[in-house]
């Protein structure tokens, strides 16, 4: 049935029509212009009755285009600073308002955000990739990572005094408190309280509690809190490291820039820049303020700390002697130790063919070589000299220096459990080889605990 001539919309079935197909489509204006001119008639020569044919098509087609859904909108990132393309006739003139742009363009582009992302930046240390290479390796250290901090002491005026690594030892969840494990060199030495500043793994800082400090086995004890979680995790803690195991050692930067190395424990033992026999030495360099930072061995787990002290050669603190001395100070108070005045190497890592004479000339396999007495000692008023051999140290014959420390702390540990007066020795059966008069000695050294 045509429509009247006074019609000026569409019908239901033609806008349906259009709302059920592409709007924009030329095919669907078709059909609506033969819908159109079936409804209304007429020719094309027929000016009136082609007027509202397309008032129809129009109303239909501007009906259904404002049903369709608007486009997303797409914030595009604006494109990065670029110089100008160099001028084609090399006129001097050209050539140097080139340069003038190029320059402005330059200062732009040192602006620019995105030279900042993890993705375009080159890495601040270049050494890092050298020693971990593997993606086994770099999930390993990146796993581990996540309990390293940056420690720094700061003057009251805001300037650094030194700067450290420091990981976690344990946390509070309840306080939203953690307690940093780094080296004393942070405070040692220092005429007054420095500020400690902390640098987390996301580049926040906080201040940083310092809880204790221990300047005979270098390690200090802070404590950081804040109001939401940490982006910290506890590391695993392994055995102690072994000679010649492999192992990364972990420091994090001043700008909370990861960094690593990879060497192994070397094969000598004796004492360090600060006369100190229970270390044991790294075959790699430390970077830049690593001191504190954890040794790590192949699983991940934590198995010593490390610092850079005088002395060709890196140390190690072994995991166990750490933990002892923590669990020591959080419940007495202090650390003691047996104080016996005697610096030693052991028998096992001297070198082979030094073994082989002592061993056919003294028929000695195993102990410790006395290194240095100290003077006006007990150890030299009782008769012990450099170049002797301690056969055994309370039985002990073939433990390592680090082993040997973790006895003596031992003592330490039942000197405070039995809550003795701080005057109390406690009396070391050893038996001394003399190599010069071809003897053996058995002395009692008493010895007194230090804090």
């Amino acid at each position: 049935m045509a429509a009247s001539g006074d019609s000026t919309g569409p019908p239901a079935d033609v806008l349906e029509t259009a709302k059920s197909e592409d709007r924009g489509s030329v095919p669907n204006r078709r059909k609506i212009q033969a819908a159109a001119t079936e409804l209304v008639g007429g020719s094309n020569t027929d000016t009136g009755r082609k007027q509202q044919r397309r008032k129809m098509v129009d109303a239909a087609m501007g009906e259904g285009c404002s049903a369709l859904p608007a486009a997303p909108t797409i914030n595009t990132p604006p494109l990065p600073p670029r110089c100008p393309p160099f001028p084609k006739s090399g006129k001097r003139k050209a050539v140097r308002e080139w340069n003038i742009e190029c320059r402005r363009i330059s200062k732009l582009a040192a602006k620019d955000p995105r030279g900042n992302l993890p993705t375009v930046v080159k890495p601040k240390d270049p050494y890092t990739a050298d020693s971990v290479a593997s993606s086994r390796d770099k999930a390993l250290v990146r796993n581990a990572a996540r309990s390293i901090v940056n420690v720094s002491s700061i003057t009251p005026d805001g300037n650094v005094i030194r700067r450290c690594t420091g990981f976690i030892l344990s946390w509070h969840g309840t306080k939203k408190c953690a307690r940093i494990l780094t080296s004393s060199v942070i405070v040692r030495g220092l005429d007054h309280k420095p500020k400690l500043n902390v640098r987390l793994p996301n580049s926040i800082v906080t201040e940083g509690q310092l809880l204790f400090f221990n300047t005979h086995y270098d390690i200090a004890l802070l404590e950081i809190s804040s109001e939401s979680d940490l982006p910290l995790q506890l590391p695993s803690f392994g055995s102690n490291p072994n000679y010649g195991q492999e192992v990364f050692v972990l420091a994090r930067g001043e700008m909370s820039n990861l960094m690593a190395r990879h060497g192994s424990i070397l094969w000598f033992d004796g004492l360090d820049g600060f006369e100190r026999n229970y270390h044991m030495f790294l075959s790699c360099d430390l970077p830049g303020g690593g001191t504190g930072g954890p040794v790590i061995d192949h699983d991940g787990n934590v198995i010593g700390m490390a610092f850079k002290v005088i002395g060709p050669k890196p140390n190690i603190l072994a995991i166990s002697i750490i933990l002892t001395c923590i669990e020591m100070w959080l419940k007495f108070s202090r650390i003691a130790r047996p104080e016996h005045g005697l610096h030693l190497r052991t028998v096992e890592l001297l070198e082979v063919s030094l073994q082989e004479a002592i061993s056919l000339d003294h028929n000695i396999h195993s102990g410790y070589i006395v290194d240095k007495v100290d003077v006006d000692s007990t150890a030299e008023r009782l008769g012990i000299r450099y170049g002797d051999v301690i056969v055994s140290f309370d039985g002990l014959r073939t433990h390592t220096l680090p082993q040997l420390e973790d006895y003596l702390l031992s003592l330490g540990w039942r000197f405070l459990e039995r809550s003795i007066d701080s005057s109390s020795t406690v009396n070391l059966t050893l038996e001394v080889y003399d190599l010069l008069g071809h003897i053996t000695r058995n002395i009692t050294l008493p010895v007194e605990f230090s804090d």
